[in-house]
């Protein structure tokens, strides 16, 4: 099995003028790239191999060039996501130990404000200042890269992720969702995250070319990236898809039609979202999978005539998932526990989170089921479980009722402590804009929908869950 970079480059050999990346109207060539990329080991062949090197970079070409320039050098990527706190960043750092921090030009003040004693350089600053000129470099280290669960409380655990890893996850992508050097894939995910970089892996090992959005908030722009581009794949989580329809259901016949796949994650879907989509992938495919950072793509659904639209699928081979219960029945719901060549051994520097794998098997903190044909169903988490009286309840429940209401953009439900019932619940709401539902509406639709002991007692307005506040309990709601 060969690795990213070795894939990569038989593309740099065998199609070298053909698009690898385009983002902002930019277009860069397997050859281009790759060019950039040695530059950028060059830059590195300093630092003693197997050293961390810290990513501090949004989407962008930059990202990839570092990314590759990174494993290319045999170092170890960490990735940082943009959106963090100060105080995130600093623990993260502190944790990685890396010896240089890549940022870009409108990121490096924030970077550097972060106390952490090391050099901290701008993309184009690093490739310029090298002196080393190799015309190509291949070296290899065991572990690809290093990224860090998310977590509102304690220290966030790190995840090194190695190059075995990669390479069986990738292969597990490519033959089951089918991607060849003919695709052009739509990317508006952050590569910082295991989603996004996992759909750049298995661009790269095909030879496809790779159109990058810095974000998924402009729905529109993603629809027209697809109809001016010809775009043949789209990779997006729900919240993202079901924005789409809520926003622009009339263009989406249109703009989707050509579209022979949609990858999302294993955030909860509702059925009518998936069922439209269906409908309006003519000649495509809707699909999903279930991963941790720790284990990611380990399994994968393809909704198809089945009747099992809240299904996220079967593990593919060389990846075994069983439910752990006190019944041993795995129809009946428990935490899940994976085991195969994409989980972690170990965590980074953490023998607390490294008895989370007891002979190999992760256990997850996932709730989940089987069905009779082994097919997985997500159930929760065991720490989000809500106890109202006796009656135990998943968030998911809850939100995935308030979620169909016209003008909901997204939802979360926690159970609020309370002296009668034990918990009750509580939900946050995110609105469209430009819409004006209100709690009274939403109140009512839970009554009608939900049993009593479900429907929630308060309900709060907020403008994003994109804040420490949220980041955890969001966290199940995709990998």
């Amino acid at each position: 099995m060969n690795t990213i970079l070795e894939n990569f480059k038989k593309y740099v050999k065998n199609s070298p003028e053909k698009p690898a990346l385009i983002f902002d109207d930019e277009i860069i060539s397997y050859k281009k790239l790759n060019e950039l990329v040695n530059a950028l080991s060059n830059s590195l062949l300093y630092l003693k191999k197997g050293s961390i090197v810290s990513i501090f970079l949004d989407n962008s070409i930059d990202f990839v060039i570092s990314y590759l320039g990174i494993l290319n050098a045999g170092m170890i990527a960490h990735l940082i996501p943009i959106n963090l706190s100060d105080e995130k960043i600093k623990q993260q750092l502190e944790n990685a130990i890396p010896e240089l921090v890549i940022s870009s030009q409108s990121l490096i003040e924030k970077i550097k404000n972060i106390p952490y004693n090391c050099k901290k350089i701008t993309v184009i600053d690093l490739i310029n200042n090298t002196s080393t000129k190799q015309d190509d470099i291949s070296h290899t280290n065991d572990i690809a890269y290093l990224i860090y669960t998310s977590g509102t409380t304690g220290v966030p655990k790190g995840v090194p992720i190695t190059h075995e890893n990669v390479e069986f996850t990738t292969s597990n992508i490519i033959t089951k969702l089918n991607y060849t050097s003919s695709d052009v894939n739509l990317l508006p995910l952050p590569l910082s995250h295991s989603f996004g970089l996992g759909c750049l892996h298995a661009s790269l090992s095909v030879g496809s070319t790779l159109i990058l959005l810095k974000n998924a908030t402009n729905t529109l722009s993603i629809l027209e990236s697809i109809k001016k581009n010809n775009v043949t794949t789209l990779a997006a989580v729900p919240l993202t898809l079901n924005k789409i329809l809520k926003e622009h259901k009339n263009l989406c016949s249109n703009y989707l039609n050509n579209l022979r796949l949609i990858i999302t994650n294993s955030t909860s879907i509702p059925v009518d979202t998936v069922k439209t989509y269906r409908e309006i992938l003519k000649n495509g495919k809707l699909a999903t999978y279930y991963g941790l950072t720790e284990a990611s793509r380990s399994t994968f659904m393809i909704f198809e005539d089945s009747g099992r639209e809240e299904s996220v699928g079967k593990p593919p081979s060389g990846i075994e998932i069983k439910i752990q219960n006190e019944s041993t029945n795995e129809l009946e719901i428990g935490e899940i526990l994976i085991k195969g060549k994409n989980v972690i051994k170990n965590y980074w520097m953490n023998e607390k989170a490294n008895k989370k794998i007891i002979n190999d098997w992760l256990s997850t903190g996932d709730l989940g089921h089987k069905d009779m044909d082994g097919y997985l169903y997500l159930s929760g988490r065991l720490d989000d479980l809500i106890n109202i009286a006796g009656e135990k309840v998943m968030p998911a429940d809850i939100e995935k009722v308030v979620k169909v209401l016209t003008g909901v953009e997204d939802v979360l439900a926690i159970g609020m402590k309370n002296e009668m019932y034990g918990e009750v619940i509580k939900i946050f709401v995110k609105k469209l804009i430009n819409t004006k539902i209100t709690k009274s509406e939403i109140l009512s639709h839970c009554i009608k929908n939900l049993e009593s002991f479900k429907v929630p007692r308060e309900i709060e307005f907020v403008n994003d869950f994109s804040s420490d506040e949220f980041g955890k309990m969001k966290h199940f709601r995709g990998e």
